[in-house]
């Protein structure tokens, strides 16, 4: 069973057993980095949701004001020369 914690040896709670060796875990560095991950996308949420962008939408704008930027990307890009 393959887990970021050390897992030699554990039990499941059931009978199966998978094909997959043991896992070690991850190393102290790779633990670092996830919260380092973890860090800067708390960082990066802050500063998206506390914008004052979001100050600029009327009353019960905001969620789908939210909901559309999550999306942006989604949409294929345009250029000047495809609209002619």
């Amino acid at each position: 069973m393959w887990s970021c914690f050390s897992r030699i040896g554990q039990e499941l709670h059931s009978n199966y057993r998978p094909s997959k060796p043991d896992s070690l875990g991850y190393t102290d560095e790779q633990h670092q980095q996830v919260a380092a991950y973890w860090k800067r996308l708390l960082q990066l949420s802050i500063k998206v949701t506390t914008h004052r962008f979001w100050q600029t939408l009327g009353p019960g704008l905001v969620v789908e004001g939210r909901r559309q930027l999550k999306h942006v990307d989604d949409q294929p890009e345009t250029t000047a020369g495809a609209a002619a």
